[in-house]
C-alpha cells in the first residue's frame, strides 16, 4: 500500500492544527428558530456540493464523497481512498422590524468522511464504501423577554436551548454499467436541553417572590436508513476528439424513523450568589429522571438532474428539488404546531478550463463553482419563512494534474455563501454569511508491488 504523498502529509498536519484551533475557540450562536423541533437544520452536503448551490442528487465524481446521495460511492476512482474534512465559519445577523440587530459568529466542523473503492480488479461492476460523522440539526438560542405582573413587579423571562443531532454513517454503493444503487445506515443520536428561567424583581415588597426555573434535558438515538439511486445516460461521444457528454439522473431519500431516549425534568426555585455569581437552589419543587421519550424524525426526498460535458474542458450544470416532511415531526406523539413541510430548489454549475494537464497555467486546472437555492423553511413562527442563498466555490489542486497520478490528487475545496431567511415584514429576519473549506486527500491503496 502506497503512503499518501509528502504534500498530502503536510496538508494533513496543517489541517489537524487548524482543527485544534477551531475546537478551542470560543464561539457563539443564537438562532431563535432552533427552539422548534430538533433545531436548525445544518446544511447536508460537502463543500463541493455547497459551492454548487448545495446540489447533490445527481452529482458524483472520483474524488468527492457525496454522502447526500450514497449511490455516488460507486464512482470512486480505481483503487482510490479519500479522506475529506470540512470547516465552516458562520456569521449571522438577526434583525427585527424595529431596527434592532444582533450578530453571532461560530466555527464548526460540518463533517468528517472517508471513502474507498473496493471492487475486485477484474470485476464488471463498480463498488464503493464510505463512512463518516456529520451534524444534522443544532439547538442554540437565548431569548430574553420582559413584562410586569398585576402587582407591579418586573418579570424577566429567559429561554435557553442547546444541543443537536448527529449522524454516524456507513454506506456503500454498487454500479452496473449506467445504474448505481447505494445506501447509508448507522446511528443517529443527540441531545436537546431547554431552560426557562422566570426572574421576578421585588419592586413593591422586599422578598415577596423567588426566582424559578424549569430544566428539561433529552438524550436520544436510533438506527437510520438512507437510500439513493443514480442513472447515467450517454448523449454524445467523439473518440477522435476525446470528448463526451452525459445526462445523469439522481434520487435519494432519508426514511422516517423514531429516536428513542430519556428525559429529565427539574423545577426549582433559586437565587444567584452575589459573591460567586453561581446559581444556588432554594427548593426543588419537582425532579424526575429517566423518563422514557421518543422523537419522530421525518423523511426527506431529493431529486436531481445534471448535464456533464468532458473534453479538454469540463462542464457540469445541475438542479435539485428537495422535499422535507417536518410537519410529521412529533415529540412523544405530540406534533409541533410551529413546523410545516419544507422544500428547496437548487441549481449549480462547475467548470474546469483544462482537464488534460497539458496547459502550464495552474488556474486553468482549478474547479470553479457557483450556485443558487431558494426554498420554504419548515418553521412557521411568523408566517411562512422563505430563504435563499447564493454560492461561489473553487477546488484548488495541491499540485498540477497529471494522468500518472490521477488517483492521488489532493484538493482544497472552498465555498462562500450569502443568504437571507425571512423578510423585512416579519418580526425577525436573518442575513447570513458562511465560508467553508475542506481538504480532500486521496491516494491509491492495496497496490501489490512487483520487482524484476
Amino acid at each position: 500500500m502506497q503512503s499518501v504523498s509528502l504534500i498530502g502529509k503536510r496538508v494533513s498536519f496543517l489541517f489537524v492544527l487548524s482543527l485544534s484551533v477551531v475546537f478551542q475557540a470560543k464561539t457563539q450562536d443564537n438562532s431563535p428558530w432552533s427552539r422548534y423541533g430538533l433545531g436548525d437544520i445544518v446544511p447536508s452536503g460537502n463543500i463541493v456540493n455547497r459551492g454548487m448551490g448545495h446540489i447533490g442528487a445527481a452529482y458524483s465524481d472520483f474524488q468527492t464523497i457525496n454522502f447526500v446521495n450514497p449511490a455516488s460511492y460507486s464512482r470512486f476512482g480505481l483503487q482510490r481512498s479519500i479522506l475529506d474534512i470540512g470547516i465552516d465559519i458562520n456569521s449571522r445577523r438577526l434583525s427585527d422590524n424595529r431596527g434592532s440587530s444582533y450578530t453571532s459568529n461560530n466555527a464548526v466542523v460540518p463533517y468528517l468522511a472517508a471513502g474507498f473503492q473496493i471492487k475486485p480488479p477484474k470485476a464488471k461492476y463498480d463498488w464503493g464504501l464510505a463512512f463518516g460523522l456529520r451534524p444534522l440539526t443544532k439547538v442554540s438560542y437565548n431569548i430574553i423577554s420582559g413584562s410586569r405582573i398585576p402587582a407591579g413587579d418586573t418579570v424577566i423571562t429567559l429561554n435557553e436551548g442547546s444541543g443537536g443531532t448527529y449522524q454516524a454513517f456507513l454506506g456503500s454503493a454498487i454500479g452496473f454499467k449506467n445504474l448505481s444503487i447505494g445506501f447509508n445506515t448507522g446511528y443517529r443520536f443527540g441531545t436537546a436541553d431547554y431552560i426557562t428561567r422566570v426572574n421576578i424583581f421585588n419592586d413593591t415588597a422586599l422578598d415577596r417572590y423567588r426566582s424559578g426555573q424549569k430544566k428539561v434535558g433529552n438524550t436520544f438515538g436510533s438506527a437510520f436508513l438512507e437510500l439513493g439511486v443514480q442513472y447515467r445516460i450517454k448523449l454524445g461521444l467523439d473518440t477522435a476528439k476525446k470528448r463526451a457528454s452525459f445526462l445523469q439522473l439522481g434520487a435519494y431519500t432519508s426514511l422516517q424513523g423514531k429516536l428513542r431516549g430519556n428525559r429529565e425534568e427539574l423545577y426549582e426555585t433559586y437565587f444567584v450568589s452575589p459573591q460567586s455569581g453561581i446559581e444556588q437552589q432554594i427548593d426543588s419543587v419537582s425532579e424526575k429522571t429517566d423518563i422514557p421519550m421518543n422523537v419522530l424524525y421525518p423523511s426527506t426526498y431529493g431529486f436531481g438532474v445534471m448535464y456533464e460535458y468532458e473534453g479538454k474542458t469540463s462542464l457540469r450544470i445541475g438542479a435539485d428539488v428537495v422535499l422535507s416532511n417536518w410537519a410529521n415531526y412529533a415529540y412523544d406523539g405530540v406534533k409541533d404546531s410551529k413546523l410545516q413541510n419544507g422544500w428547496q430548489v437548487k441549481t449549480g454549475a462547475q467548470f474546469i478550463p483544462d482537464v488534460t494537464g497539458r496547459t502550464k497555467s495552474y488556474w486553468s486546472q482549478v474547479m470553479y463553482r457557483t450556485g443558487f437555492n431558494y426554498g420554504l423553511e419548515p418553521y412557521k413562527v411568523d408566517g411562512n419563512l422563505n430563504s435563499y442563498g447564493i454560492t461561489f466555490g473553487a477546488g484548488l489542486p495541491i499540485r498540477r494534474y497529471s494522468f500518472a497520478e490521477v488517483n492521488r490528487n489532493n484538493v482544497i475545496n472552498t465555498s462562500v455563501e450569502f443568504g437571507q431567511r425571512g423578510n423585512r415584514n416579519m418580526l425577525l429576519r436573518e442575513n447570513y454569511f458562511r465560508f467553508s473549506v475542506s481538504f480532500s486527500l486521496s491516494d491509491i491503496w492495496f497496490i501489490k508491488r512487483k520487482y524484476d
